[in-house]
């Protein structure tokens, strides 16, 4: 979920053949799973279980089957040393980072036998996000955005042995997300001062970096700000989603933009269209649903910041609501609006929606897919994010 508390947190050259190793390099011990997950199956399918990162108190991560209350629990780091918001879930690993005030660390976990790895990464260089680009054979690529060095750190790990890292340069203002396609790296840049008070500096931008040559491409996402930027790939498609801007110096805090969410045609590099979150709201973190549709976390406002779901059909970035408003109406069984810190769908159609309670206390609420609530199971304490396996 989008904070209005931000994480705080050089310039490497990258050589012809690191970079050419982004594209070839293949997973680590740590990814063997990936290989298991069967891609012919066209029913839709209950998950595998669903993953729940808890951010404060008692950092790690909750694992829970698709029924039945039983969780399990993997720390991963004292509350000090771990503030991460989200994290990415790639098949059976997960890979999340903490910022440059809890130390620059780069941590990927094997959901199937609850073990983690830990990684430094450039000291006070602020990662935001980190991606599996290649994984297979007991080998990774694994690439970070690095806000505070405009950079692109790629880290090569392989077993057990002592990482790798190099760094794809000149990447941005304030690079927070990344991904491959057609032989180049592509970077979402927030176009925000992420190294001092994150104040929006521009337009949040796309600029792909191409494996070989020196020419680079800029898709300016026209309208859409803020200081967290992230990407969604399908095909030759990638949706770009912008937290939108806000000054936090004095209550009640001012809405500058709203959050938005940017559809792009890769293959021409041109902008199709944009889509504003509902009026005056904040934040816009978007995941793809297991049914096709995307899931936006947000705030319904800078007031009371209850936490809302919009759904977005991916053809034309329109909302699907369920009531008077673009939020999804998710109501607890005795009809209590529902504070949803994040959310997205299995291939069923049912919204998984995580809440916090007193002391922290994290549920896992699952709605029908005509939003009724049908389940309801303890799934830790301070969770931040959630993914559907």
């Amino acid at each position: 979920m989008f904070s209005p508390v931000h994480a705080l947190a050089g310039r490497v050259r990258i050589t012809r053949r690191a970079r050419a190793a982004m594209f070839t390099l293949v997973g680590s011990a740590l990814f063997a799973a990936c290989g298991s997950d069967n891609p012919t199956v066209s029913t839709p399918q209950p998950p595998r279980g669903i993953v729940v990162l808890d951010g404060f108190i008692q950092p790690g991560l909750t694992f829970l089957g698709d029924t039945g209350t039983a969780t399990t629990k993997l720390a991963l780091a004292p509350a000090t040393e771990f503030d991460a918001g989200g994290f990415t879930l790639e098949r059976d690993t997960v890979l999340a980072v903490s910022s440059r005030g809890a130390g620059d660390l780069l941590y990927i976990a094997d959901v199937r036998t609850s073990t983690f790895r830990r990684i430094q990464l450039p000291t006070r260089s602020n990662p935001s996000r980190a991606r599996l680009l290649r994984g297979s054979n007991g080998q990774s690529l694994i690439a970070a955005a690095l806000r505070d060095s405009s950079a692109i750190a790629l880290v090569s790990v392989a077993g057990s042995g002592a990482p790798t890292i190099t760094r794809i340069s000149n990447a941005g203002l304030c690079p927070t997300d990344m991904f491959v396609y057609d032989n180049a790296t592509w970077v979402v840049d927030a176009n925000s001062n992420c190294r001092s008070n994150y104040a929006v500096q521009g337009d949040v931008r796309l600029i792909r970096i191409p494996n070989t040559g020196a020419t680079r491409d800029t898709i300016v996402m026209t309208g859409m700000r803020g200081s967290g930027a992230s990407a969604i790939v399908l095909g030759d498609v990638a949706f770009i989603s912008a937290g939108g801007d806000a000054s936090f110096a004095s209550f009640p805090y001012t809405l500058l933009n709203s959050g938005s969410i940017g559809k792009v045609d890769l293959r021409n590099r041109r902008v199709q269209s944009t889509r504003i979150m509902p009026s005056g709201s904040y934040g816009a973190s978007t995941k793809l649903g297991l049914d096709g549709f995307l899931y936006v976390s947000l705030y319904e406002n800078l007031s009371a910041f209850a936490g809302r779901i919009v759904k977005v059909r991916t053809d034309d970035l329109s909302f699907v609501s369920n009531g008077t408003s673009g939020f999804l109406d998710l109501r607890t069984a005795t009809g209590v609006a529902v504070n949803c810190g994040s959310g997205q769908a299995d291939a069923l159609g049912r919204v998984h929606c995580l809440v916090n309670g007193t002391g922290s206390a994290t549920s896992l609420l699952v709605f029908s897919p005509a939003f009724v609530e049908t389940r309801r199971v303890a799934a830790g304490q301070g969770g931040v994010d959630l993914a559907i396996r």
